[in-house]
């Protein structure tokens, strides 16, 4: 999957304002001898004042993005639009307002309905732009309503694995495996990070063998393309 680059989310913003009144200076928020959080703290109670003040909003904006609260950075951006579209719309971040609103409505949809779509779709979107953080929010609150689902559980693991939670994914991934006796997908990435992330190589070729002939015997159910990938990739990796 293409990655979705959220470089351009942690852009400063310009200091200019359209009719704006602020309150929201660097002196007011910023102490630089603590941590992001007392600029978090600060800027929130500048907010609670000034509700308004969508400067403050942006700049908060931008320091939840900085520590990956995606979600909540997203959520607050459509305010600041709301408060005062012809601001945001001068603004750098106003790059990121078309899917910040797109996710947040997603989000509102899933709590809503308690919906599992919805988690889903919010997951694979959140993996998709390499916020596996939120990605794995999503993810376990879809298995909250219906934990008998196996793609979630699936897609959940990968996420883990990708922040470095190897051993709560291989813990998803056994589950699945305990639903879903011959399931490829479980085999396979257990297998792997059995083998490059926790380094036990003989377990790990247990998992990539059993991978391996469930490959051969479900090929129909992969592409042609993918099929000679994956049997390429379980050869090179059970015949070392």
């Amino acid at each position: 999957m293409k990655k979705i680059s959220l470089l351009f989310l942690f852009c400063a913003v310009p200091v200019f304002l359209l009719a704006t009144n602020t309150k929201c200076n660097e002196k007011s928020y910023i102490n630089f001898n603590s941590d992001a959080n007392h600029s978090i703290d600060s800027l929130k109670q500048i907010i609670q004042t000034n509700p308004k003040d969508v400067q403050c909003i942006v700049k908060l904006v931008n320091l939840y993005l900085k520590q990956g609260k995606v979600a909540k950075g997203f959520a607050l951006l459509v305010k600041a639009y709301q408060l005062n579209p012809t601001f945001i719309k001068n603004q750098k971040i106003h790059k990121i307002l078309k899917i910040a609103t797109y996710m947040t409505k997603l989000e509102q949809k899933a709590k809503q309905g308690q919906n599992t779509h919805f988690w889903n779709l919010l997951g694979f979107n959140y993996y998709k732009m390499g916020v596996f953080k939120e990605a794995i929010k999503a993810y376990k609150n879809s298995l909250k309503i219906d934990n008998s689902q196996i793609e979630p559980k699936l897609n959940l693991a990968i996420a883990l694995s990708r922040i470095g939670q190897k051993y709560r994914a291989l813990e998803e991934l056994m589950d699945v495996i305990n639903q879903d006796k011959n399931n490829f997908f479980a085999y396979y990435y257990a297998g792997k990070i059995l083998k490059y992330q926790i380094g036990d190589k003989d377990k790990a070729e247990i998992y990539l063998k059993k991978a391996k002939k469930l490959c051969k015997i479900e090929k129909n159910a992969f592409s042609k393309k993918m099929y000679k990938l994956y049997l390429k990739d379980l050869n090179e990796e059970t015949e070392k």
